[in-house]
């Protein structure tokens, strides 16, 4: 090997959530948003074929997870609509991201039996035996490199998600497994080269490889992230490519002695100019035939963008707990403060839109809280998002709201960021009885007996919509206002 510099390219995808063509995304410009269409498999297929091309083969294609889950198609089939096209646009590694667990491990187990390539994560074990639910690495050699790859999942399945995501499986942060990991994977396989293929999220990756020494290259998903360059941390080169399938990660590396001497990134737009790989675009379009439809049902119109870009209020949202509050006459309502859902420009909303909106479309119900409870609700909120220790970060944005408004203070120490609090248009009262309109597993339904309302949120949607159309959820920059 001596001093021969050796070259090979990492393509990478991350938090595509089932989004299998082109649609609308949204952009920064100048402080302002704009949208305009991106994405899909047979473009970054396109773009995965030109890449290959110009290096010779020399390249790996890695999904980093939330592949299966998030939209309509990939619910109503429990992502056996996706697993095709991920195989024909030739993703050739991944680990799972915390949305692969949705339809339960059993699910899970046969969709990864479809895959023409291995899903591999170090840090989930079957609860009842102890043995790996995944294979912890995978040893690839390119352009005469070899490689390790392990991979490491979002230990929040079993913390903040429904118990069934999990179920039967014990999750740990990482930390005290990597090391063993590599160790192996250089004194016994002989790499050369460290890669993690990481589902955490950027801000628990950081500190990862601050604490974990011998990682070159750890490719970053879970937070949605664009990063237009490589973070470096240490001897570390970490990147993220965005969500949705709008982007691809081109990180080309070159390699000397056993360790990375230079890298040239590109982040990709999958831009809608991109000439579609045709067997991809054939097998996407077979897929997605059944449901089209179902699909393109229009139920109403936006005058208000909607999207979820803004952490501590989103104009997606407002519209979700407006209807929430609507339906059920509550004083308040609460939704997850999820990242997932390609935005919408104003115009027609269809019956896929709703299903992007919110792909897990759980049953609302009503709970009594107390005063003292919600703020706690909210301070437990603001903890997940803002802790100061990174694996504290649970991942998703603020709890979202509509009936209520927050003064607060998010560089605060924990339990202390609420300033002060109205519900229902004046001041709350600790040992006041409100009544809270949610929907699934990750909101409140804690504490008091909760009365279900035999209506899901897309039905909630959808009567919202022929209420009326043509719908506006602007940001009102009150319902949590930073000081």
């Amino acid at each position: 090997m001596g001093n021969k510099i050796r070259q090979f390219t990492l393509i990478q995808q991350n938090d595509t959530h089932a989004y299998m063509e082109s649609h609308w995304e949204h952009f920064w410009r100048n402080g302002r948003s704009e949208y305009r269409r991106a994405g899909g498999y047979a473009r970054a297929a396109a773009v995965v074929r030109q890449i290959k091309d110009a290096t010779g083969g020399k390249c790996l294609v890695v999904d980093c997870g939330d592949a299966i889950h998030g939209t309509g198609p990939a619910v109503w089939t429990k992502g056996a609509v996706i697993v095709p096209a991920l195989n024909a646009m030739g993703v050739e590694l991944m680990t799972p991201g915390n949305w692969e667990f949705g339809y339960g491990p059993e699910v899970l187990r046969d969709r990864i039996a479809e895959m023409g390539f291995p899903v591999i994560a170090c840090n989930v074990e079957r609860a009842a035996t102890g043995e790996r639910e995944f294979p912890a690495s995978e040893v690839r050699e390119i352009d005469g490199v070899r490689v390790g790859f392990i991979g490491i999942t979002s230990p929040i399945v079993t913390q903040t998600m429904p118990k069934k995501f999990g179920e039967g499986l014990r999750f740990s942060d990482g930390a005290e497994s990597l090391p063993h990991c590599i160790d192996k994977l250089r004194r016994e396989e002989q790499v050369e080269l460290v890669v993690v293929v990481s589902h955490l999220g950027f801000p628990q990756e950081v500190k990862l490889v601050k604490e974990v020494e011998g990682i070159d290259v750890l490719l970053s998903a879970h937070t949605h992230d664009r990063l237009a360059a490589p973070v470096r941390v240490g001897k570390t080169l970490i990147i993220q490519s965005g969500f949705d399938g709008s982007f691809l990660g081109q990180l080309n590396l070159e390699i000397a002695n056993g360790q990375v001497c230079d890298f040239r990134h590109r982040l990709i737009e999958i831009a809608e100019s991109i000439v579609p790989d045709a067997a991809t675009e054939r097998v996407v379009n077979e897929q997605l035939a059944p449901f089209r439809e179902r699909l393109n049902e229009v139920v109403g119109q936006t005058r208000t963008a909607l999207n979820r870009m803004t952490v501590l209020e989103a104009t997606m949202d407002n519209l979700i707990t407006d209807a929430y509050l609507e339906v059920t006459g509550a004083d308040i309502a609460f939704s997850h403060g999820w990242r997932y859902g390609a935005p919408l420009p104003p115009g027609d909303v269809t019956v896929g839109d709703l299903w992007q909106i919110i792909p897990t479309n759980p049953e609302l119900f009503v709970v009594e809280m107390t005063g003292a409870e919600i703020r706690e609700k909210l301070e437990m909120s603001l903890e997940s998002v803002y802790a100061s220790d990174a694996f504290s970060q649970k991942g998703g944005y603020v709890i979202r709201v509509s009936g209520l408004n927050a003064i607060v203070r998010l560089n605060n120490p924990k339990g202390t960021r609420v300033q002060h609090l109205d519900i229902a248009g004046a001041p709350f009262q600790a040992a006041r009885r409100y009544k809270v309109a949610a929907a699934g597993e990750q909101d409140v339904k804690s504490g008091e007996q909760s009365e279900q309302t035999g209506m899901n949120a897309i039905d909630a949607l959808r009567e919202y919509f022929q209420r009326h159309s043509p719908v506006e959820a602007e940001l009102t920059h009150a319902k949590f206002v930073a000081v």
